[in-house]
């Protein structure tokens, strides 16, 4: 089976632009028109006209296809228009040629995003109803599937998110914080296949990834400060409508309600001050369509890695039994390599461990754990999470008062938001102990059925 690259026109408004660019990039090539439709039960449906080109040379080994239509989902259109390559990853020549056409079709002005190829997969990535054992090419006897299967749709969610993200200047925070952990699932799953892959391939494609995640990890720390502001004033206007004599003696040597409020409000603004300059500087140089060819280099490593591998008849589950378990094992060895509990440091480690296997297990439906033991990961991870940011923005806070010296109230505000995150952070380290014991406990009984 030929393996597949979709690239889906952003901004194009008819299908001779996508035929003009095709023609461009090829040499003299036969061409066959058809239109494929398909109609689904659920009223879901699509309608596409295909040009597939095909080189006239002997021994080619890839051929391109433009495809313009329409899938109907959940009675809402969805445009379609495509630029899909078909090629055999066993062949250097046809790869080669697929970099080039890559390279040059996303050094234009048309922007282009990954998509799925499979119309009627695509319909159940847009329905949230996409599962790897429809894919075509699925095997689980073949570890091969881990790379042609359970990678590409987490790059074509990536890949759309940083559309989204440039399209609205990274102004919607849900998109940021989506986009960070779609990149950190990623990389997560490119740690678990590492054995399928060459070592030093493997490992610049993790560092790519890191370095994309942790450029935007400054603006993700305004975040969560900016969040803690909002809830904090949401507390203090509900304090507001206690009553007022016994606020008055809770609070007789404080600002007035309506004070405290406004001082945390100059907080926010200037922490919304300084995340647009993060912002500025995370977004600088970045480009849909650079973006979109990396991602895209990265799949064709992929399929490439997975053709090649096609005869290596290895059980797929099995594999993720043995890397999943192995992450098990060294994750309850964590309390002893790491026993000092008041450290942030050697806790932001353990974070780090916990997520990785987090992001990894969730992206192996084969071993389907159980919804308690994931809470039960996410809720520790959560706890880790709260005593990072309390020791980070304590340094943060502490640079930003000695540094704003202009603003008199900015000290309180501080105080207020520090005694806000201290509180949630000793309450999260009373309840790390147990917690983690719990999870242990689930950990060792899912360890004790693979």
């Amino acid at each position: 089976m030929k393996q597949k690259i979709c690239l889906h026109g952003v901004d194009i408004k008819h299908q001779a632009q996508l035929l003009g660019l095709v023609k461009k990039l090829l040499p003299p090539c036969t061409v066959k028109y058809k239109v494929k439709e398909k109609y689904f039960s659920d009223n879901d449906m699509y309608k596409c006209r295909m040009a597939r080109f095909t080189p006239k040379i002997n021994g080619t080994d890839y051929s391109v296809v433009c495809a313009w239509g329409v899938l109907l989902v959940s009675d809402k259109p969805v445009q379609v228009a495509d630029i899909i390559l078909e090629f055999d990853g066993r062949s250097s020549e046809a790869v080669t040629a697929v970099q080039r056409i890559l390279t040059k079709l996303l050094s234009g002005k048309q922007r282009f995003v990954l998509d799925e190829p499979d119309l009627s997969r695509r319909i159940d990535l847009q329905r949230g109803c996409y599962c790897l054992d429809k894919l075509n090419d699925y095997d689980a006897e073949n570890v091969a599937t881990s790379l042609s299967c359970h990678i590409p749709w987490q790059l074509y969610g990536v890949n759309k998110l940083w559309e989204q993200v440039l399209a609205t200047g990274g102004s919607q925070r849900p998109l940021w914080r989506q986009l960070r952990v779609k990149l950190r699932r990623l990389r997560s799953f490119l740690a678990l296949v590492k054995p399928l892959l060459p070592e030093t391939e493997a490992l610049e494609w993790q560092q790519k990834i890191k370095a994309k995640a942790t450029a935007m990890a400054g603006v993700r720390e305004f975040d969560v400060m900016l969040l803690t502001c909002s809830r904090l004033r949401m507390r203090q206007s509900g304090n507001d409508e206690e009553n007022t004599e016994t606020a008055a003696k809770r609070q007789e040597n404080l600002p007035s309600g309506n004070e405290r409020m406004q001082t945390v409000s100059n907080l926010q603004r200037l922490l919304e001050q300084l995340r647009k300059q993060e912002l500025q500087k995370s977004l600088q140089g970045l480009k849909l369509n650079l973006l979109t060819l990396e991602l895209a280099q990265l799949l064709l490593f992929l399929q490439v890695q997975a053709a090649q591998s096609k005869e290596q008849r290895w059980d797929l589950t099995g594999f993720f039994c043995k890397r999943l378990g192995g992450w098990a094992e060294k994750i309850q060895l964590l309390p002893q390599k790491y026993s000092d509990i008041s450290d942030r440091e050697q806790l932001h480690k353990i974070r780090i461990k916990l997520k990785r296997f987090r992001y990894a297990l969730q992206s192996v439906p084969e071993l389907s754990a159980s919804p308690r033991l994931l809470r039960s990961l996410k809720y520790l991870q959560d706890m880790l999470g709260i005593l990072h940011d309390d020791y980070v923005n304590e340094r943060y806070m502490e640079n930003l008062a000695a540094n704003h010296q202009e603003i008199p109230e900015l000290r309180y505000e501080i105080a207020l938001l520090r005694g806000w995150e201290q509180a949630k952070a000793d309450a999260a380290m009373e309840q790390l102990a147990a917690q983690w014991e719990e999870f242990s406990s689930l950990l060792a009984a899912w360890q004790e059925e693979l």
